[in-house]
């Protein structure tokens, strides 16, 4: 099912900017991700976070060349060098922002398999992973 992305100009409840809890092992995570996947496919972004589509979860897909992953309950740590580029956002539709993120980023998170797995990621998919991760903490690219 394809689900409604929650637009940073209309989100009353502050979806957006609300603490996210990790998300537990059930059949309610299971058809959440397969719906997010289905949400990111035809939207045709590179990424969505949980609260994109109205759940406080620390939960992201990715979707970018070779990279299709779920990134449930991840903590990232990003180091390199400083580059600033412009971004989009499906929360901030058809505004490109420039934003500085690190150039690498290291991340543990758990896959859709629960197993634990540690990755390092360098040019777009680390500044992808740290978009994604931003939502998780509450921030858009509005903030910078």
């Amino acid at each position: 099912m394809v689900l409604d992305i929650v637009k940073y100009n209309q989100d009353s409840r502050g979806i957006l900017r609300k603490e996210n809890i990790d998300v537990k092992n059930n059949e309610h995570s299971k058809f959440l991700i397969s719906d997010m996947i289905e949400t990111l496919n035809v939207l045709g972004g590179v990424g969505l976070a949980a609260p994109q589509v109205s759940k406080n979860l620390n939960l992201f897909i990715i979707s970018f060349g070779e990279l299709k992953e779920v990134f449930i309950n991840p903590k990232i740590y990003a180091y390199g060098y400083s580059e600033q580029m412009s971004e989009m956002c499906l929360s901030v539709p058809n505004i490109p922002i420039a934003v500085t993120r690190k150039s690498k980023v290291r991340i543990q998170y758990h896959n859709t398999q629960w197993q634990y797995k540690q990755q390092e990621f360098d040019g777009p998919l680390a500044r992808i992973i740290q978009h994604e991760y931003d939502h998780l903490l509450g921030k858009l690219i509005i903030d910078y």
